[in-house]
């Protein structure tokens, strides 16, 4: 976030810092990073972070009503302040799926209320459709079901929006490598050479990051500003997206028939240019135990004080608050 909350804001009130926190050894050389918030006593609900690459961003303790719902966040794999950082070995969507039951009989919970967004949301559906009956409520936001439609979306039809900032980001490449963004760059962020990648990086993050807000701030033109946390964030993306996010073709809507009976909210901003409102209208007509929420004037990320309102309501409705 680049700017403070309003004070009539949605959002409930600051958290400095978790009420425990520790390291889970997922046995096979990862230890993924966990936090819980709030109620003890309250329902838990856990909170799946953006990305691939993404991690516990401070603002999303604020999501948790502390009165009456526990907060569980995680780093996965190779993320913020899991371990080994960046790790891109035994790092897959299975794998973070494993890792979110590992960590719910960690804590004890019998079942959990799931709240992710952007890449999370979909790490969150393959989460519940391995396993619904450990998942007593859903709730999704900005969509993204990591189909075709949804990959040339991210690299190519956001461009018809934001024809300045996509002509920018190809203009980087070489003119002969520009029919094929997606591919020039992977290349070049899978690279191991720091050389290579971290240029490669910075490019395609700033270009993404004019996607995600009403209200973007200025990219920076400074290849030495990006950071290594952010071109580990990067790589970890490209190992995803190079994979086709460790998906079947088309796999979560055509598992959404797992979902029967788990109550849940989709929720997508109308002016979301990451992950647009089509995926999650056709989730919904997959899901339909799901409410859909599609927000006027909201955009992609949570601290959008738009989007955040539906969705502190629906977590308030699914642990009997609302």
């Amino acid at each position: 976030m680049n700017w403070p909350l309003r004070q009539d804001t949605a959002f409930f009130p600051p958290v400095a810092a978790p009420r425990v926190s520790g390291h889970l050894d997922c046995g096979d050389g990862h230890q993924i990073w966990w936090e819980l918030t709030g109620d003890p006593a309250g329902v838990p609900v856990v909170v799946v972070h953006g990305g691939p690459g993404g991690a516990i961003r401070p603002y999303y303790r604020r999501l948790i009503d502390p009165d009456r719902q526990q907060g569980v966040f995680f780093d996965q794999r190779g993320c913020g302040q899991s371990l080994p950082a960046g790790a891109l070995d035994r790092n897959t969507t299975p794998d973070l799926v494993t890792d979110m039951e590992r960590l719910r009989a960690h804590l004890g919970f019998a079942r959990w209320i799931v709240l992710g967004g952007s890449w999370g949301s979909t790490l969150a559906l393959a989460y519940a459709q391995a396993h619904p009956q450990r998942v007593a409520g859903l709730v999704v936001s900005g969509v993204y079901l990591a189909r075709p439609f949804d990959q040339w979306w991210w690299w190519h039809g956001a461009g018809h929006v934001f024809p300045e900032v996509f002509a920018a980001r190809d203009a980087w490449l070489p003119a002969s490598e520009r029919s094929d963004p997606r591919g020039a760059f992977l290349r070049r962020i899978r690279d191991p050479d720091p050389a290579i990648h971290r240029e490669a990086a910075h490019v395609l993050m700033m270009a993404e990051g004019q996607t995600l807000d009403l209200w973007p701030v200025a990219p920076g033109e400074d290849f030495a500003e990006i950071t290594d946390g952010a071109v580990r964030s990067a790589r970890i993306f490209a190992h995803y997206e190079a994979h086709d996010y460790f998906l079947a073709p088309d796999q979560l809507l055509r598992d959404a028939a797992r979902l029967a009976g788990i109550p849940g909210a989709i929720i997508a901003g109308r002016s979301d240019m990451c992950t647009p409102p089509q995926s999650a209208w056709d989730l919904a007509q997959a899901w339909s135990d799901a409410r859909l929420h599609i927000v006027p004037a909201a955009g992609h990320r949570w601290n959008d004080e738009q989007l955040c309102r539906p969705i502190i309501a629906e977590l308030a409705r699914l642990t009997g608050a609302g």
